[in-house]
């Protein structure tokens, strides 16, 4: 088993400000066009995928159940691939009206200090102890 950090793309220059609501409502991690989605086909089912936000924030923990799809979509600027994996949210944060994360994990309370790309093989650096606790301070009980 891998653990991944996949970006969700949703910084408003990058065209889908609400790439992360798809991803989640649709249980999926997904990366976009030619030059973002090669490190996504290496995600296999078992692996463990933490979906990254803007402003260094982990909203959402899941496992994946099947491996990556190659897709063409038609968008309006013309076409583009989508790359995904179908996930298990094991976790999800909880979003305001705007859809801003009101519990969000930082990635750097969990180890985690290497970012800069869409997927992120951070097997040897997460801290799955400080995930669990992270994730368990943020559980809702009804």
């Amino acid at each position: 088993m891998k653990a991944w950090l996949v970006n969700s793309n949703s910084n408003p220059n990058n065209k889908g400000p609400h790439c992360f609501e798809y991803m989640i409502r649709h249980n999926k991690v997904a990366a976009y066009f030619d030059d973002w989605n090669t490190q996504i086909d290496l995600i296999k089912k078992g692996d463990l995928v933490l979906l990254y936000h803007n402003k260094n924030r982990i909203i959402a923990v899941g496992c994946v159940v099947k491996g990556f799809e190659p897709h063409d979509y038609q968008q309006t600027m013309g076409t583009a691939d989508e790359h995904w994996a179908d996930v298990n949210w094991l976790w999800k944060a909880s979003f305001d009206d705007q859809l801003n994360p009101v519990n969000p994990i930082i990635r750097t309370d969990v180890d985690i200090t290497m970012v800069g790309k869409t997927v992120v093989n951070i097997t040897e650096q997460l801290d799955y102890r400080l995930l669990l606790e992270e994730i368990a301070k943020r559980q809702a009980y009804m």
